[in-house]
């Protein structure tokens, strides 16, 4: 039997390539799992992971309703909620089908990088996404952070695949992935402008059907995608939000006087997103003298911020610099959890950490965007996809999980920079390498700048992981990191508070006195911090200093029986 001789121009496939970044990201990241799965932020959820655990098994218990319009994105509570009801209530199997998607994400990333660049670059793009340790560590935690990786790398798999063959159905699905990554992360919204502009550019040289086709089929799939989330706010608020009521609150957070780029709650001290709504509402009802509807709410701080800006453009611009800087800095500024605590609890990721950050990837991407130069007509649209998501970012506040949706675009830039500059080392001149290691070298010295007040957000880490161990009546366990918290900022109240409130429940009462005296320096007028230091003098054999802490507390709460009665015990004891 004769075969049909070999075809020397067909292309090689790219599948097995593919199969061999799938599992190594998924490999990986199952064992970084099972490094992690007793540590006390896994096994006990705090921040937005309880939240969006109770929002899920609230839905699950609600067949699906809800009776609130959404102030946080909305759709990965409902992907919470379709895991517990249909695979497994555990948070366990969560965690490892953010893996598996992930991992899905860079197989996709990786294939889009060899449509647009070659195969090599590809390879590098998914390998680097495989083994980089913010990705895994987001994968591990509840939180949006995964499910909007999957989502954009499917979003930028359908432009690769627009960018070599033109399909009115892709522009359809591109709008919908769109749609769908918005209802994960708010700020993604501003891509689709951008789409429409590029489809526009992009069918062109198409018939009119197909030029007129391709936005109308974009945004078509972004409204098929949005909709359900704004009819359920018109149904249940009246008013008409696309994805959420937390633009004004989180445009203000980050734009007002005195604001630090990161995230600060609007009543200090309440930091859990419990607060974050009630919080905004309360305040502006009291500056409106009225009840507000959300969009009023909302309204009410977008105004305030541009009154800042207008009021104070030159503080605004210097605000938003820094803002800028610490979008492209290698520290991952915690939430309420913290990357660098999984780092520490895992002898997998810490050593990752040490070579995949955003530090070393940046660099890199800067060399892939200079020696890819001569492909900037294919490439065009994610420069733009890039700019437009840094603005998007920057203009609110910081947090590692929001700044990592530039990480996908980075990373194919990346690998394409990373086979180039190998391949110029081979057969080119070095010179030609110049241009691209001097824009590696601009952007790594600030990148790698400590520009973040790292000690004292990690002395805020130390006290998150201190008060979960607490809840897990595990006091001796959390006074270590308390004390520790306290080192790295002495003058933080309420890690103060923490160290103290665990030392006077462990019978250590005298080491509680000075922590609980340093904290009422800050809060004098707080009535609890009286209470519980004459609660702690008392208990050292300091009656009469406890009797005055005792009514310190009831002039700031005179109806409180238990200072009350205190008081009259000591006065009998201590006339």
């Amino acid at each position: 039997m004769s075969h049909p001789p070999p075809n020397p121009t067909a292309k090689p496939s790219h599948l097995p390539a593919l199969l061999i970044i799938f599992t190594v990201a998924l490999v990986v990241r199952l064992i970084y799992i099972a490094t992690v799965r007793d540590f006390i932020l896994v096994t006990h959820l705090v921040g937005d992971a309880a939240t969006y655990d109770k929002w899920a098994r609230t839905l699950v218990a609600n067949n699906w309703g809800w009776n609130e319009t959404f102030y946080q994105a909305p759709l990965y509570p409902y992907f919470l909620a379709t895991i517990y009801r249909c695979i497994s209530d555990t948070t366990m199997a969560v965690r490892i089908i953010q893996c598996a998607l992930s991992s899905v994400a860079c197989t996709l990333l990786a294939w889009s990088a060899m449509q647009l660049i070659n195969r090599r670059a590809g390879m590098a793009t998914g390998l680097i996404l495989a083994l980089y340790a913010p990705a895994i560590y987001f994968d591990g935690i509840l939180q949006k952070t995964a499910v909007g990786f999957f989502l954009f790398a499917v979003v930028i798999a359908i432009t690769s695949s627009l960018i070599q063959e033109q399909s009115r159905w892709k522009w359809g699905l591109l709008g919908i992935a769109t749609g769908l990554l918005a209802l994960t992360r708010e700020n993604a919204l501003a891509l689709v402008p951008i789409f429409a502009i590029w489809s526009v550019i992009h069918a062109r040289r198409t018939n009119v059907a197909q030029r007129i086709a391709a936005p109308a089929l974009l945004i078509a799939g972004f409204t098929i995608a949005v909709a359900p989330a704004a009819l359920h706010n018109h149904r249940v608020g009246g008013e008409l939000a696309i994805t959420t009521f937390q633009l004004g609150p989180n445009f203000y957070i980050g734009n007002h006087d005195g604001a630090s780029g990161r995230y600060d709650p609007m009543i200090p001290g309440r930091e859990t997103p419990e607060f974050e709504r009630t919080d905004a509402t309360a305040l502006a009802e009291q500056a409106a003298g009225r009840k507000l509807t959300p969009r009023e709410v909302s309204n009410h701080w977008l105004d305030r911020s541009l009154t800042y800006i207008r009021q104070q453009p030159v503080d605004w611009l210097k605000l938003l610099a820094y803002k800028l800087a610490l979008t492209f800095n290698h520290y991952e500024i915690p939430d309420t959890e913290s990357y660098e605590l999984f780092c520490n609890a895992s002898w997998l990721l810490g050593p990752l950490a040490i070579f995949s950050h955003l530090g070393l990837l940046l660099p890199l991407a800067a060399i892939g965007i200079v020696l890819t130069w001569p492909q900037r007509r294919q490439l065009a649209i994610f420069y733009a996809m890039l700019i437009v998501m840094t603005a998007a970012i920057a203009v609110f506040f910081l947090m590692a999980r929001y700044r990592f949706l530039l990480v996908p675009i980075l990373a194919i830039f990346a690998g394409g920079g990373l086979i180039a500059m190998i391949d110029h080392v081979r057969t080119q001149p070095w010179n030609r390498l110049a241009p691209a290691l001097l824009a590696a070298i601009a952007v790594a010295i600030p990148a790698n700048m400590k520009i973040n007040p790292e000690s004292e957000l990690h002395a805020a880490q130390l006290g998150n992981l201190g008060v979960a161990l607490a809840l897990e009546n595990r006091l001796p366990d959390a006074i270590p990191h308390f004390t520790r918290a306290v080192e790295l900022n002495p003058t933080a109240p309420r890690l103060r508070q923490f160290l103290a409130q665990a030392l006077a429940q462990t019978g250590r009462f005298a080491d509680a006195v000075p922590h609980y005296r340093v904290a009422l320096e800050s809060r004098p007028n707080d009535p609890n911090l009286h209470f519980n230091l004459a609660v702690a003098l008392e208990n050292s054999g300091k009656p009469e200093n406890a009797r005055h802490h005792y009514q310190l507390s009831l002039q700031a709460n005179p109806d409180d029986p238990v200072a009350r009665a205190a008081i009259e015990r000591l006065t009998r004891k201590v006339p």
